[in-house]
């Protein structure tokens, strides 16, 4: 949709990014829309991990434009190709740090709405990961009147939460489902609902039960309460997921060990992402979830029985509160009966 150039303010002498609208794009109402939108949440969020808009300002040939900072590194996206499935204290920082920076548009009044690896870039040169959350070309007030509310739904299907398919537009919890999706591919190397049509994946986002990443990626030994905490954020429902991306970050950080559990033999996983652009669809009425377990590589074998098993337990339903929020129930062994 935009054309990034490399620039130097020569006021400040400093390196900036210049995002002009593609010129295909230049008489496209709804792309303008995009990049005043980018300008506007840019401009009133001042956070560490959410890339900076310093100007905003139109071209001679009435093109307009965005002056943002400049964020050397890569995408996370290009991460997750090339390292796999990362350390599990690495996945809950790299997590953090989109969270806090969505807790900070949150608290500007903005839903990022397309959050995903790609429009995250991270900066490793310091021998740390820091993180700029990118793209903001979605981002709205949950009260702004859009004229599309209903309509159309736009984003990345591997990353829409089911609200923003059915066109009901996106909220926080939105962006915290899309962050959900995030770590489950930090942890696992893919997304829930990889392959298929980009339709075929959004019936999957509305239907189908998520694999827990334990189950996913079982060599990894990835330790239940991080499951739970993945899975509460992948909750179809938005009043299940967690109240505030702080809350989010405070539990995924709660739920990751100090120690990384080892690893197990067995065939290494091949990182799997996309780099799928954001798009537009016609928001249709779909039918109620089937409970279905997800089509994207299914566990086979012995390991299909154990994940039956545990989505059961996930999906059922419970009388205690606490444990319903969190997840799968953890039934211990009964007492043994006494003899009369």
């Amino acid at each position: 949709m935009g054309v990034v150039y490399q620039a130097i303010d020569h006021e400040h002498g400093s390196e900036v990014a210049i995002k002009l609208l593609h010129p295909r794009h230049a008489s496209n109402p709804r792309a303008t829309q995009r990049l005043g939108a980018e300008g506007r949440a840019g401009s009133c969020v001042h956070h560490p991990n959410v890339v900076a808009v310093l100007d905003t300002g139109t071209a001679a040939n009435g093109t307009p434009f965005i002056v943002m900072e400049i964020v050397h590194g890569q995408s996370l996206d290009a991460l997750i190709q090339a390292a796999g499935q990362l350390p599990l204290r690495r996945v809950a920082a790299i997590g953090g740090q989109i969270l806090t920076g969505l807790q900070a548009l949150h608290d500007a009044g903005f839903v990022h709405g397309d959050v995903k690896s790609g429009n995250v870039l991270v900066d490793s040169a310091g021998g740390g990961d820091a993180l700029k959350l990118i793209d903001l070309g979605l981002a709205r007030s949950p009260d702004e009147v859009d004229p599309t509310r209903g309509r159309v739904a736009s984003g990345t299907p591997e990353y829409m939460a089911p609200e923003v398919i059915r066109g009901e537009g996106a909220i926080p919890p939105s962006d915290l489902y899309a962050a959900g999706v995030v770590c489950y591919q930090l942890l696992t190397g893919t997304t829930p609902f990889e392959g298929g049509t980009a339709r075929e994946i959004l019936r999957r986002q509305l239907d189908d039960v998520v694999v827990p990443p334990s189950l996913r990626a079982p060599d990894r030994n990835i330790p239940l309460a991080l499951d739970r905490v993945v899975m509460r954020a992948l909750k179809k429902e938005p009043s299940e997921r967690y109240a505030s991306a702080a809350a989010f970050a405070h539990a995924l950080a709660a739920a990751t060990p100090i120690i990384e559990p080892t690893v197990r033999p067995g065939k290494v996983r091949s990182a799997f992402s996309t780099s799928a652009p954001t798009n537009q669809w016609a928001a249709q009425a779909m039918p109620g979830a089937r409970r279905q377990a997800s089509s994207g590589a299914p566990p086979q074998d012995t390991r299909h029985r154990r994940a039956t098993e545990v989505l059961a337990r996930f999906t059922a339903k419970t009388t205690e509160p606490a444990l319903a929020s969190v997840g799968p129930r953890i039934h211990p062994e009964p007492p043994p009966r006494s003899r009369t």
